[in-house]
């Protein structure tokens, strides 16, 4: 991701990605979400910081949102950078859950 004259990273290169404000309070609570799905899943004691950047991309009809997520957790007391895709269905989707954690991993800078 390249940054832009404004300071904002660029989307990842594929174009159907928007980015949106880390700071709207839903895009903090999926951020929240995605450390607790990942602690259940793997058995990690991840503690929630924020969500610093976000990009959301709206998938076809009726399935609902993509959001990716660049946020921080404490790992051992020590802050860590991750992104973390989660896919929140559209409203009468028939899904098994409202959201689901599609990817969850350490960046590395």
């Amino acid at each position: 991701m390249a940054t832009t004259a404004a300071g904002v990273k660029s989307p990842p290169s594929d174009a159907l990605w928007v980015f949106v404000s880390a700071d709207q309070l839903e895009i903090q609570e999926l951020g929240k979400f995605a450390v607790m799905e990942q602690n259940k899943k793997y058995h990690w004691e991840l503690t929630f910081n924020a969500v610093y950047e976000a990009w959301k991309m709206t998938m076809a009809a009726n399935y609902g949102n993509l959001y990716l997520l660049h946020l921080t957790a404490l790992k051992n007391g020590v802050v860590v950078k991750y992104q973390a895709v989660v896919w929140v269905q559209a409203e009468g989707y028939c899904g098994p859950e409202p959201k689901t954690l599609v990817s969850f991993k350490e960046l590395v800078l």
